[in-house]
């Protein structure tokens, strides 16, 4: 079975440098045509479900992919939502050293592991993590899954999600990320056999913002 990771195009926050979290930014003029052209990409292929992040952003990007291609549309989950980052949600790097300086050192030493009042926290995330992932198994054991499975989420959900498929610690050094609008493809059977088939892919960003591209 295959699991195709997308993350959301890029949003004014995103250009801003801002810590977007769980606040509500709508992406860019720039991270539609990035939608647009993603959605071209994925156009020809086939998906048995497509699940996505609640949050604007994501619902953005998820509504412009199906504005290409009908079917299936998108179940809206809120397990899929970006970390929250508690108090420094909505500020830049240079604005969390005004207001939080000792925030700002802890991120610098270890910025995925920093505790932050008001957080989620790793463990919260990764419940998210657990409980969306066996939601996926229970759909696998009923066969659900004759084609691959279309994601769209957020850079820390996708990162923690990886980690998790792929057995990583979680504990030490996350050493990836995922620009917008990119095309991550995971593959097994949710027991043993998994694997990265396709990570971070932004062929798509490099064509020109015309659909006939892709047609």
């Amino acid at each position: 079975m295959e699991l195709w990771l997308v993350r959301h195009g890029t949003t004014g926050a995103n250009l801003e440098g801002r810590i977007q979290g769980t606040l509500q930014y709508p992406l860019s003029e720039i991270g539609m045509k990035e939608a647009l052209l993603l959605a071209h990409r994925l156009k020809k292929q086939s998906f048995s479900l497509f699940f996505s992040s609640n949050l604007l952003r994501a619902r953005q990007t998820s509504n412009i992919i199906t504005s290409v291609r009908k079917d299936p549309l998108p179940f809206y989950s809120s397990l899929l939502q970006e970390y929250n980052w508690g108090i420094i949600q909505g500020l830049t790097k240079k604005e969390i050293g005004e207001q939080y300086p000792h925030i700002l050192s802890q991120l610098q030493q270890d910025f995925h592991h920093t505790a932050i009042p008001g957080a989620e926290g790793l463990k919260g995330l990764f419940r998210r993590v657990k409980m969306f992932y066996r939601f996926l198994f229970c759909l696998e054991q009923r066969g659900r899954f004759s084609r691959p499975v279309l994601i769209v989420s957020h850079g820390r959900f996708l990162q923690a999600f990886v980690l998790y498929y792929l057995k990583y610690d979680p504990g030490e050094y996350w050493p990836f990320s995922f620009s917008p609008a990119s095309l991550t493809i995971l593959d097994g059977d949710f027991r043993e056999k998994r694997r990265l088939r396709l990570f971070n892919d932004t062929c798509h960003l490099k064509q020109e913002v015309n659909p006939e591209t892709f047609s």
